[in-house]
């Protein structure tokens, strides 16, 4: 059977088991966060510093019948009243098996700490795996899975595996993680250890990209949380490409003070394939105030 077949019985397994468990009892949660900021991009962006107050409104609809879980986002785009609307996760739960889309990979199941600019080594021919895949968690610590890709022009789906394991140890947590899918593979460590009020986490990973595994990829991800003081946190986030010799910064000051969070960001260098520089505005400061509900 191809790999594209196998692709499509998971998802419509998944769709036919939530058809078919829609009369049961939900809980449903709504979540979100609404506020207004101010964004100063770097003198060499060529870009307008901009107020906005949609720009980082979301909210969430989460639905758990006890067979399935959902996850629906309707989140501003920052222009008028402009929305993106998407599914974010959809599974069905049996046991200790679930399937469907869990948007994310077991490969990066080790990652911790502060991923505003890498989050692990991701799983990626054409496309990555986020839409379709089966997880069996073995033991709390141990979980496998198959991940399919979504077809791309000519290339058939692909099926390939995955695997994380982390175990806190009392005075450090650790995890090793990975997975290959097609030509494309990743392998990512983490750990993290907590000190008064000092978080630590660092975090490597490497692997291949692409069609054809064609783009190597090795990247390491250090970061420190400081809780000063009940209300404020500070936290520093370092990334390095160290395939391409490039880095960068991301900085994050909040003081919650009641319902409201007032916050400072900063993200500073050259990486340029980051969550954080997805849309190409390189280095920026972000001053603001939300509340999160």
């Amino acid at each position: 059977m191809k790999a594209i077949k196998l692709a499509s019985v998971f998802a419509v397994t998944a769709v036919a088991a939530a058809v078919s468990t829609a009369t049961f009892a939900a809980d449903a949660i709504i979540t979100g966060e609404a506020g207004v900021e101010y964004v100063s991009y770097g003198s060499d962006q060529n870009k307008l510093d901009a107020a906005d107050g949609t720009n980082l409104s979301e909210l969430e609809l989460h639905v758990d019948t006890g067979v399935v879980y959902a996850e629906l986002e309707i989140a501003g785009t920052g222009t008028d009243e402009d929305v993106d609307i998407g599914l974010e996760k959809i599974y069905v739960k049996q046991g200790a098996v679930s399937f469907g889309r869990f948007d994310g990979t077991v490969a990066t199941g080790s990652f911790m700490g502060m991923d505003e600019i890498y989050d692990g080594v991701d799983l990626v021919t054409s496309n990555d795996t986020d839409n379709t895949g089966v997880r069996y968690k073995v033991t709390p610590e141990f979980t496998v899975a198959l991940e399919a890709t979504r077809p791309n022009g000519t290339e058939d789906s692909e099926v390939g595996v995955a695997a994380s394991f982390v175990k806190d140890f009392g005075f450090i947590k650790a995890g090793i993680s990975g997975g290959a899918v097609g030509d494309a593979n990743a392998v990512n460590v983490g750990m993290q250890t907590v000190s008064g009020p000092f978080t630590v986490s660092l975090n490597y990973g490497v692997g291949e990209k692409g069609a054809t595994g064609q783009t190597d990829v090795e990247q390491m991800t250090s970061s420190v949380a400081f809780a000063a003081t009940d209300a404020l946190t500070l936290t520093l986030e370092y990334s390095n490409d160290l395939e391409n010799e490039v880095d960068g910064t991301y900085f994050i000051a909040a003081y919650k003070a009641g319902d409201l969070t007032y916050y400072v960001e900063n993200y500073a260098g050259d990486l340029l394939d980051t969550k954080v520089d997805a849309g190409n505005d390189g280095e920026r400061t972000i001053v603001g105030v939300k509340t999160v509900f």
